[in-house]
């Protein structure tokens, strides 16, 4: 069920205890990770007295037990802080709260009410207030509200002691490491990560892209306190890797670039061929082109586009018709793609099957609230018009 786990010490009194796992192929039941992902749980001593925050994915919790009691740590636990309540995060509390029944949690207001009723048990809780200093033993925390990134009851949390600031899914990514910090990566390793960490973020934070703007100047000022920034899966970020990180996040929650992002099916080829003439086409004007199919023997990975479209600035879709109405791939990837990245400067092509349907979904985007969309039907008759008239919008 496990495939391993890593087990670090950061500071002279923050360990990281890290779940590796391979076996979640489709995070939130949802994006495809074939990279695999992590989830630190941070273990903090204060004497010989200890506080764990965030736990380990639901399904891990006796394996993180069984762990923490083998590492001396169990009988030593205190508190529990829990950035928010999602099972990735939080779904170990069951087992823990088991083996430590008098443990505190601390969390934001509303999380205390989430764990009763997701989890069905009654808990030692203690709610923190945006901005609130809390002293457990010698160890000096302040906790700090962001909310929906991605929950509503979503915080970070800031270790004076150590100048270590908390994160959870805020400055995560995708990917199984066992290395501790960013820093130790090498120069192809680092861009590879930074992609996972886009693709992370257009996954799961990019429908909340307007509140990344408002929590960013927070999250900025705590990061030039901090020594090291430490989220609930990816590796630990140095500061000036988390500044780099935040500087992205702007760049991302804008959702602008200068990449077109091309979506496509093409069931027997005639979409294809005109996606192949028209990539050609832009490319050789210099265009920047990104590319996912939905064919015969291809197909794409829906998260891999969504990561990609968060840093495009035209979106251009091939669609065809099937059984008079939109391709259902391409109906389905549309909406996603605006609900994550929002309404971009949108060119349809679409390809005549039964009836043409297909213009349909320039309706659909409109209904979505997105007022630049542009619609050409690509028969074989048309396509040096088509690809002109494409490239015209575009510029």
């Amino acid at each position: 069920m496990i495939e391993s786990y890593v087990h670090y010490q950061l500071t002279e009194n923050v360990e990281v205890l890290r779940l590796l796992d391979f076996e979640t192929k489709y995070f939130e039941a949802l994006w495809e990770i074939p990279e695999g992902i992590v989830y630190n749980s941070y273990i903090v001593w204060s004497g010989n007295r200890a506080v764990l925050v965030d736990t380990w994915r639901i399904g891990y919790g006796d394996k993180l037990v069984e762990l923490l009691d083998k590492i001396g740590v169990l009988d030593k636990l205190t508190h529990i802080i829990t950035h928010h309540v999602e099972p990735d995060h939080s779904g170990a509390l069951i087992e823990l709260i088991k083996a430590r029944p008098e443990i505190t949690i601390l969390g934001h207001p509303l999380a205390g009410k989430l764990i009763e009723s997701q989890y069905g048990i009654r808990v030692n809780f203690k709610p923190v207030r945006d901005g609130e200093s809390v002293e457990i033993d010698n160890l000096h925390f302040s906790f700090y509200h962001t909310p929906w990134l991605h929950w509503p009851e979503t915080i970070v949390s800031y270790l004076q002691n150590n100048r270590v600031l908390f994160t959870c899914d805020v400055f995560g990514s995708y990917g199984v490491y066992r290395e501790k910090l960013l820093s130790a990566l090498n120069s192809e390793e680092r861009a590879r990560y930074f992609k996972l960490t886009r693709k992370y973020f257009a996954n799961v934070i990019g429908h909340y892209r307007g509140f990344v703007l408002k929590s960013l100047s927070k999250l900025l000022e705590l990061v030039e306190r901090s020594e090291y920034v430490a989220p609930a899966h990816g590796l630990v970020l140095e500061k000036s890797d988390a500044l780099y990180i935040a500087e992205l996040y702007e760049k991302w929650a804008k959702s602008a670039g200068s990449r077109i992002l091309i979506v496509y099916d093409s069931m027997y080829g005639f979409i294809e061929k005109f996606i192949n003439n028209l990539v050609k086409s832009l490319e050789s004007s210099g265009y920047s082109v990104s590319t996912y199919a939905f064919t015969w023997n291809k197909r794409s990975l829906i998260s891999e586009i969504i990561g990609d479209a968060i840093e495009a600035g035209v979106l251009i879709i091939g669609v065809s018709t099937y059984e008079n109405k939109i391709f259902p791939i391409i109906d389905y990837m549309t909406k996603l793609l605006v609900h994550k990245v929002g309404c971009k400067k949108t060119i349809i092509v679409g390809a005549y099957g039964w009836s043409g349907t297909t213009a349909e979904l320039k309706n659909t985007l409109e209904n979505l609230g997105c007022s630049e969309v542009y619609y050409y039907e690509a028969t074989p008759s048309r396509v040096l018009g088509v690809i002109r008239d494409v490239e015209r919008v575009i510029r």
